[in-house]
């Protein structure tokens, strides 16, 4: 899978913890921005090659794309299966039920869990794990 890749500068080194603010002129697809809009709008990134950085850097940061299919696996798959209970539930619990109701139901218990998977995502928003790839000159 593909990375996802941010860069942006260095503003402070915590440790192998390096805190960037994003660059707001680089196309920053990947994530959508939630980083940059969550919080103080700064990345944290781990720095596991132990590269020589020091406050001020351009640097370029990456996130295994896999932690993005994860994130949109979580928040895609609730609603579906709520789809399919709901549809399923009204066809086994009132067997002379129309295809209308079966749907309906279908498209409330879509809309419940979507909405529950909105509240838990607000509260605890997905995180990027980030790690410094490179210095940009």
């Amino acid at each position: 899978m593909n990375q996802v890749t941010e860069r942006g500068r260095i503003r402070e080194i915590k440790g192998n913890i390096v805190i960037i603010a994003p660059d707001k002129s680089a196309a920053c697809f990947g994530c959508m921005n939630l980083e940059c809009k969550s919080g103080d709008g700064l990345i944290s990134a781990e720095n596991p090659g132990n590269i020589n950085l020091e406050p001020g850097q351009m640097v370029e940061v990456e996130a295994a794309g896999v932690n993005l299919a994860v994130q949109a696996i979580a928040a895609f798959l609730p609603p579906l299966l709520g789809l399919v209970a709901g549809y399923t539930l009204i066809r086994f619990l009132f067997p002379r039920a129309g295809e209308g109701a079966a749907a309906f139901t279908g498209m409330i218990l879509l809309f419940a869990a979507a909405f529950v998977v909105y509240r838990i995502r607000k509260k605890k928003p997905g995180a990027m794990e980030f790690t410094v790839t490179r210095i940009i000159s």
